[in-house]
């Protein structure tokens, strides 16, 4: 038996010999080429397949996103106002092609720089200001009819009391002249209905935070 395994290791052709190589605890195995003019195919060594990272025992998938294109922002202040963007003199922000194309072509808007916002805080300052002073005039005038008392205004009237006509806010704006030499804007007056003699109360809208409200007396 000895002699027949010797031969039959003696007969074995180059082609069909197998060599065992044992690499990193793995073995591979791989077939000797001995063809002329032929090279042997690498080896191929089999790698564990890649895993995803786990979190708590559940596998994670890693999602990689292209950056998104941001659009670019133009900050303005109007020089006129614009029912979709606002009054003269806000501040908005809106689109650079938009600023460039038509708001900065056509003058409605300049670039807010700090020397225009520094123009821009001045002028609402004195804008400010500028109201402050309105409403407390305003306010003045509303406590120097109070403290008046009451206006007369004088018509004719009959034996029953009724009077002649009809009292009018520009009888109301000379009563009140000839008393306090200022002149109040009749469309401000509001009366109430008077056909007789007596006390009446009224009211003047002096700002749109302040109205008036004085006394008067319709006489004969």
């Amino acid at each position: 038996q000895g002699d027949t395994r010797d031969a039959q290791a003696r007969n074995r052709t180059p082609e069909t010999q197998v060599s065992r190589h044992t690499m990193s605890g793995m073995t591979v195995s791989a077939s000797l080429a001995t063809f002329t003019g032929l090279r042997a195919a690498p080896l191929r060594v089999t790698s564990p397949k890649a895993t995803l990272p786990r979190v708590a025992g559940r596998a994670v998938r890693l999602t990689v996103e292209a950056n998104k294109r941001i659009a670019k922002k133009a900050t303005v202040v109007l020089t006129m106002s614009d029912p979709k963007l606002g009054q003269a003199g806000d501040i908005v922000e809106v689109a650079l092609g938009y600023w460039r194309n038509h708001l900065e072509p056509m003058g409605k808007a300049k670039k807010a720089t700090t020397e225009i916002l520094a123009e821009v805080e001045a002028s609402a300052a004195v804008e400010v200001a500028a109201k402050n002073a309105e409403s407390a005039g305003a306010r003045a005038i509303a406590t120097a009819l109070a403290t008046i008392g009451k206006f007369t205004v004088k018509k004719t009237v009959g034996e029953d009391g009724k009077i002649f006509g009809s009292v009018t806010t520009s009888d109301v704006v000379d009563a009140i002249e000839q008393q306090t030499s200022k002149k109040m804007d009749k469309k401000a007056i509001t009366l109430p209905d008077i056909s007789e003699v007596g006390i009446y109360e009224c009211s003047i809208k002096l700002h749109p935070d302040v109205t008036g409200v004085f006394k008067l007396e319709v006489k004969a």
